[in-house]
């Protein structure tokens, strides 16, 4: 790869910021800063010789950048092919494949992307710490970045905020990013279901069925199976929750039959408990319980068990059956503290208060810790759910506070 066909300006640019150095500090005997600057942003010609005493200030030989590989573009592209197909087995390979090539890379125009696919593909695998590096080195050169690449940042940016649970930040950044309509044509299917997937947890689940569809037609075109099946169960969560129970049924008999034609085993656990949540809405009570019971034996982490866990244990609530419900939420207070799942919680506190017969002491701190959370973190199901119980418990005891609390739930 010759000089010619590489933004010398914008990777001297990534170097001086990577180091910490000013335009004038790199530039002092060489150029002026005006030269630089027009030449670091517009890639303005510089003569070879300003060229080589760039570099050598900034530690850099022409020769590494000269032995940048044409392969390297192909690298990272098959590495992000792999991330957006979810593919994890495949994408360790290509990521072990561009790291082999990473002292190139960074003397080469792909800096940017190699940042950016690193920064999607740690959070793939679940190391964020490595996700966090990433993140920050992008920030410190963020200005160098094309206003494509700024999206693209923008948007890893929304998917690590899915995984921390910020639903909210993560929907507005991502609906921002598809009225820009600047992110590559390979990230829009994944786009699409991170914002359905956005919906479903702020349970808006007709926006949810409307971008999941967007989401599915694109992952056909690419017949991208395993992305298909998720946002089939993405789809199945939501018709159940809207109660279109045959529209569910259906996503589930598409899953059932095709989930043994790739490997699925890291999504049964959570297949298994919505299914579950089906039969239960559907008044299948014996079977709900058998697939939530299933649902936590092949379970691939904590987490998974202990959201099983809670589905079951509601489902023992409701069935009376509070022996058995309050073991597993003296389990489930104790587990999901260490988990950080605050939600969950704060709701089987609640409902242990209630369930040992502390009514106004679950109420309390039902108004006074459950809903204020809920609210904040934009649940808002949950939050009429609660809100509901409330109001009629303050029914027949205050009646200005139960109509406070049917006013939120109307608004909602």
């Amino acid at each position: 790869m010759n000089l010619e066909k590489m933004n010398i300006g914008a990777m001297i640019k990534y170097h001086r910021q990577l180091r910490n150095m000013t335009q004038s500090e790199l530039c002092n005997g060489i150029c002026s800063v005006t030269h630089l600057s027009k030449f670091e942003n517009y890639n303005k010609e510089v003569n070879q010789e300003t060229i080589m005493l760039l570099l050598e200030r900034l530690g850099i030989s022409l020769d590494s950048i000269q032995r940048a590989s044409e392969t390297i573009a192909a690298d990272l592209s098959d590495l992000l092919d792999a991330v957006l197909s979810y593919d994890k087995k495949r994408a360790e390979e290509c990521y072990q494949r561009v790291e082999e090539q990473r002292e190139y890379i960074t003397f080469s125009n792909y800096i940017a992307r190699y940042h950016l696919y690193l920064y999607r593909y740690f959070l793939l695998v679940n190391d964020f710490e490595r996700a966090v590096k990433e993140q920050e080195t992008l920030r410190q050169i963020l200005n160098s970045l094309s206003a494509q690449e700024k999206e693209l940042y923008e948007y890893i940016n929304a998917a690590f905020d899915i995984i921390k649970g910020d639903y909210k930040k993560s929907l507005d950044t991502l609906l921002k990013l598809e009225a820009n309509d600047l992110l590559p044509s390979p990230w829009q299917a994944e786009m699409y279901y991170f914002i359905a997937l956005n919906y479903a947890n702020l349970k808006d689940n007709s926006s949810s069925v409307a971008y999941g569809h967007s989401a599915l037609e694109a992952y056909s075109r690419t017949f991208n199976y395993l992305r298909i099946l998720h946002t089939q169960f993405l789809l199945g969560i939501a018709y159940t929750d809207l109660g279109l129970y045959e529209n569910a049924a259906e996503q589930y008999r598409f899953i059932f039959r095709n989930m043994n034609l790739i490997n699925t085993e890291e999504l049964i656990s959570t297949m298994y408990n919505n299914y579950a949540l089906l039969l239960e809405k559907t008044g299948k009570f014996e079977e709900a319980a058998d697939y939530y019971l299933l649902s936590m034996e092949k379970a691939q982490s904590q987490k998974e068990y202990l959201v099983s866990l809670c589905s079951y244990t509601e489902l023992l609530i409701s069935l009376g059956e509070k022996e058995k419900a309050l073991r597993n939420i003296s389990k489930i207070l104790g587990e999901t503290k260490a988990n950080s799942m605050k939600k969950q919680e704060l709701i089987f506190r609640y409902y242990q208060y209630l369930l040992k017969d502390h009514k106004e002491k679950a109420m309390a701190f039902l108004e006074n810790d459950v809903l204020p959370f809920l609210e904040k973190f934009f649940f808002i199901e949950d939050y009429n759910k609660y809100a509901l119980s409330l109001a009629e418990y303050y029914l027949a005891r205050d009646t200005d506070r139960a109509l406070y609390y049917y006013k939120k739930i109307a608004e909602r």
